[in-house]
């Protein structure tokens, strides 16, 4: 919003004087006895004038570019582990605590995904499964069946919100034929916030 002053009851567009060609203002000065404004050098006060016209009279600068979206395949683990509905709970048990992971994907004997465990399905075997003693049970019993996934070409922001959204920890990415060919987890997002810019993530 510009300057207004008032001149005579009449409201007009304010333009500072700043003085003739060698810098000197051509405002009165204040008599002695003023106030402690009053006794300003006019010196500095038309440097900080002059300084504050060119600066406005600088040509405006681009606005900063947009970076490029962070996608799934940008953070993704692959090749992604899977097992079969017929394996065992003690293979996934075994994968899980080899590997360090927390959720497979299960897949049909085409290589499409059918469904997901993760180590909350087999929580409740969890005792069994460290003795040894689980029961004969299928991986195909316990999986969950309705899985959400991603595509290579999904920008984590969505995915992020689709994890705070549905409360789930994982998403299979799939390709064209619905075969996982990676997977990304709530720890990886974590960890490319960390080794990202904020901004190069959610710009």
């Amino acid at each position: 919003m510009p300057v207004i002053m008032a001149v005579n009851g009449v409201m007009e567009g304010y333009r500072p004087n700043f003085g003739s060609a060698g810098g000197q203002s051509s405002r009165k000065k204040r008599p002695p006895g003023g106030s402690e404004s009053d006794h300003e050098q006019p010196e500095v006060v038309d440097s900080v004038l002059l300084a504050v016209q060119h600066a406005y009279q600088q040509p405006p600068q681009p606005p900063p570019q947009k970076k490029p979206a962070v996608l799934a395949r940008d953070i993704m683990h692959a090749p992604v582990s899977l097992l079969s509905p017929e394996a065992q709970l003690t293979d996934a048990w075994t994968l899980m605590q080899t590997k360090g992971f927390r959720h497979i994907p299960i897949v049909s004997a085409e290589g499409r995904l059918v469904g997901i465990v993760s180590d909350r399905d087999l929580l409740r075997f969890s005792r069994e499964l460290g003795e040894g003693t689980a029961p004969p049970q299928r991986i195909g019993q316990i999986m969950q069946t309705n899985v959400l996934t991603a595509t290579l070409t999904t920008e984590i922001t969505e995915i992020a919100r689709v994890m705070l959204d549905e409360r789930v920890h994982a998403l299979p990415i799939i390709d064209d034929a619905h075969r996982p060919i990676g997977i990304l987890t709530s720890s990886d997002l974590l960890r490319s916030l960390v080794n990202r810019a904020p901004l190069e993530i959610w710009t």
